[in-house]
Formats: structure tokens, sequence, C-alpha cells
């Protein structure tokens, strides 16, 4: 058991972490440790130092972020703590105990205003208190070490656990409710599964540090997003496609994530 690897997981209670407890299963050659918000808050530098020491793990994936926009706008403070303050603790702390940290981010780092999908290159330029402390949080992670990681991904769900975007339709059209879904925001939706493989090989190839997107293939709406998951399930409810309210806090209109670097 001593000589496994050692793998820290922080956010365990996500959706991403949940994913990864059942892809550990497939993965008994690494020692896994899950923790709960519960059990280490990222934003506790106590207790950050105290579990990075005990452990030693060779690599650390964070999954732990502020991830409500909407609410980013009005606890701007409480954003920037997990997302940016705590993300920079994290990856300092790694460093220290020469552990690669794995620090999952966002296309919401970018403002969406061009055609083509994203590549690890271009320059982040958010719309929105959540992105531009996603994109903090990117830079000074990698400033810490040159071993560390950033993963960006692209509308993260899991089709059979946590609150997304999938299973709210599924839910509401196994309900037989109508839907109202938004087609001028374009993206890359990502299941989980896809996730947790990308990041278990990144662990495995050790390529070098730095930006890796890893998005799903399909450059599609919310709405089209919707109609597959539809389709995929048999169900047939009403689906109106419209456009996003006025109020809404501002989104990137296209972030879809090139996926081209390979390793």
């Amino acid at each position: 058991m001593k000589n496994k690897p050692i793998i820290l997981v922080t956010g365990a209670a996500g959706q991403l972490g949940i994913s990864l407890q059942e892809e550990a299963k497939n993965h008994p050659h690494y020692q896994w440790h899950f923790y709960k918000r519960k059990d280490l808050d990222i934003t506790k530098p106590d207790e950050v130092e105290r579990v990075l020491e005990e452990l030693r793990p060779a690599f650390c994936i964070n999954t732990a972020a502020y991830t409500n926009v909407k609410q980013a706008e009005l606890e701007k403070q409480a954003a920037r703590l997990v997302n940016v303050t705590a993300a920079a603790h994290l990856a300092k702390i790694c460093a220290y105990y020469n552990t690669q940290l794995i620090h999952l981010s966002t296309d919401y780092v970018f403002d969406g205003a061009q055609a083509h999908p994203y590549t690890e290159g271009d320059r982040p330029k958010p719309v929105n208190h959540y992105g531009k402390t996603k994109a903090e949080g990117e830079a000074l992670v990698l400033a810490e070490s040159e071993k560390h990681y950033v993963v960006r991904t692209a509308w993260l769900y899991a089709s059979t656990h946590g609150h997304n975007f999938y299973r709210s339709i599924l839910s509401k059209a196994t309900a037989g409710e109508s839907l109202q879904v938004v087609n001028d925001q374009v993206g890359t939706p990502t299941s989980t599964t896809q996730l947790c493989d990308y990041l278990l090989r990144l662990i495995e190839k050790q390529p070098q540090g730095g930006i890796y997107h890893c998005a799903g293939e399909t450059i599609q709406s919310w709405y089209g997003f919707a109609k597959d998951i539809l389709k995929a399930h048999q169900l047939e409810v009403p689906l109106e496609e419209i456009r996003t309210p006025p109020t809404e806090v501002k989104r990137p209109r296209f972030s879809a994530l090139s996926t081209t670097k390979r390793f």
C-alpha cells in the first residue's frame, strides 16, 4: 500500500468528485484519498497544510470551486476566496511537498467574442465575476510550479448524479413539463466520465505542466443539447428555444473549447 502513488481529491462531494470515486475503483494501483469540504476546506490554510504534510500525495486533483455564476455576482468575496486565494495557497503547498496539482477550470475564462473554439494559448478575457476569479486562480496556480496543471472543461455534467443541466432537463421532461431553453449560448458539453478518463491519462502520461482542455466534441447550444437529451431518452415534450434574458448575468455567447492539444 505504501508504494502506491497517492492521489488526493478535494471537493469530493461534487459531481466530478463523485465520478472520480467511481473511476477510482478501476485504478487500484493508486492510493486514493477523497476529501469533502467538511473534511478539508481549502479556504483554511492550516487544514490544507495538515493534510498535505500527512499524506504527501503525488497528485492533488482540485475539484473544489465556487461555481454558482449568478450568486458569484452577489458574493464576490466568497467566490474570490475559493477560486483565487485558496487555489493559490493550495498550489503553493503542493509545490512545497512536491505534489503535482491538477486544478480544474472553465470555459468561462473567455468572453465568447470569437467564432471558433478557444485553444489553450488564447488569452482569457472573462465577462463575469466567476470567470474573472477562475482566470486569476489559473494564473496563480501556474505561477507556483511549472509542474502544475490547469485543466479547463465546459458545460460539465454527470448523467447519474449531481445538479446539472442534463439531469434538470431529464427530470422536467420525465415529469411531462414543457421546456424553454436558450439558443444563443454555444459551447461543448462534457461528461464527467470523459473528464475522469482525461485526468487519469494526464496522471499516467505526466506531460509538461501547463494548461490543457478537456471538452466534448459536439459544439452546440443549450437548446441543441436539450434536444439531444430528449432524443437519447425517447422523451417528447414541448421544447421552445428562447434568447438569454437581458437581466441574466452576462455569459460568453460562444465558449467552445478546442481539444487539439495532445499528450
